[in-house]
């Protein structure tokens, strides 16, 4: 009798201590859900970048990393979106597609960002357009120019124009500059081709022919070739349509250097280009769709200490206008931001007066500008 109360007295303390130990557990969990529910976590928006911020091109994708920094900064400054702080993460793809679609994976998947500004060029945001589409990842590019990008996807958005109305622009300015037989410097790139294109189509639309066109692989050094040819060509004037690309410095340093002196016409040229043609580029007009205001321009270099670069503006506007799409909408998802997005007509940022194409792109004005002195200066 006095076993079997003893027993019975043991089993009831285990009882009381199973579940009192059971309701600290449950207590504990419950003030870790109360803990990670408020958790600064939660109080935040996540979006990446995808960018060429080292290598060839590295002056767009550090412009661009600027002006996002920029953009995150102001938006926090100001209270943030609907009450939470935006946070960027930043990838490096060096311009290379392979780069860029583990970056992707790293953000979208691994970091579960669905929201993200980028690419830089146009050989690495193609790569992404059916993968981004498929898992509904926002994507806008502050300076890739090929439709081919944002008119796949809803998703998909630029706030850089397509590239190819820059290009047939410049066809209209070099043949109202009277020159009528050109010599095109172009390259193996995509988008580059997509330049060389229209400005050869819109400049003998106009009346205008081209002398020679020679377009090697971005990769080439040994371009004396190109250059010689460019030289017994008979041309009035060199035309370069390789933007960033480095190919084409070269290729009219080459040809000043065996007496060509020719004058030279471009689109979209940046500093370190400019530095890359060692003097070659000097005199040199160009259409730019830079056109950052001038208290962002202000802000911009006095922050960096550099001159502002292709993108930086254009980087910019793309966050802003996430922002306005999150606090429209009071949401996150991107199905909702994309709708919103795609209903935009028209946008006033710092990089100018943007117009919707109504599928995705955004067009706007240009300047002409002038290399002097080795620096890039508004003429037009």
């Amino acid at each position: 009798m006095v076993k079997t109360y003893l027993i019975g007295l043991l089993e009831s303390k285990r009882m009381r201590y199973g579940l009192a130990a059971a309701f600290v557990v449950c207590l504990v969990a419950g003030s870790a859900l109360i803990f990670f529910q408020n958790s600064p976590a939660d109080k935040t928006i996540r979006i990446g970048s995808i960018l060429i911020l080292s290598g060839e091109g590295s002056a767009w994708g550090i412009a661009e990393k600027n002006g996002i920094d920029m953009a995150v900064e102001k938006i926090n400054f100001e209270g943030g979106i609907n009450g939470k702080t935006l946070v960027v993460s930043h990838q490096d793809d060096r311009g290379d597609p392979k780069t860029t679609l583990s970056a992707f994976e790293s953000l979208v998947d691994g970091s579960g960002i669905k929201i993200i500004i980028g690419t830089t060029w146009s050989r690495t945001g193609l790569p992404l357009v059916d993968l981004a589409d498929q898992k509904k990842v926002l994507m806008i590019s502050p300076s890739l120019g090929v439709k081919e990008f944002n008119e796949k996807s809803k998703y998909l958005f630029n706030t850089w124009p397509h590239d190819f109305l820059l290009s047939r622009q410049l066809a209209e300015y070099v043949y109202a500059k009277g020159y009528r037989n050109v010599a095109i410097i172009g390259a193996q790139e995509v988008w580059v081709k997509d330049q060389t294109n229209n400005f050869k189509d819109r400049f003998e639309e106009l009346g205008g022919s081209v002398a020679v066109l020679v377009e090697p692989d971005p990769a080439n050094k040994d371009i004396y070739t190109e250059a010689l040819q460019i030289k017994n060509s008979g041309a009035d004037a060199m035309v370069s349509t390789t933007d960033g690309v480095l190919v084409g410095a070269l290729i009219a340093k080459r040809a000043r250097e065996i007496g060509v002196s020719l004058p030279v016409y471009s689109i979209t040229i940046d500093a370190s280009t400019i530095e890359a043609a060692q003097g070659a580029y000097e005199g040199m007009e160009f259409l730019t769709s830079l056109t950052p205001s001038p208290e962002f321009k202000a802000e911009y270099e006095k922050r960096y200490r550099i001159p502002i670069d292709i993108g930086a503006d254009s980087a910019y506007d793309g966050v802003m206008l996430v922002a306005r799409a999150m606090r429209a909408t009071n949401s996150t998802d991107t199905e909702v931001l994309q709708a919103y997005l795609n209903s935009v007509s028209e946008y006033s940022g710092v990089s100018g007066h943007l117009v919707s194409d109504g599928r995705g792109g955004f067009a706007k004005g240009f300047v002409v500008e002038k290399v002097v002195n080795g620096t890039a200066v508004v003429i037009g």
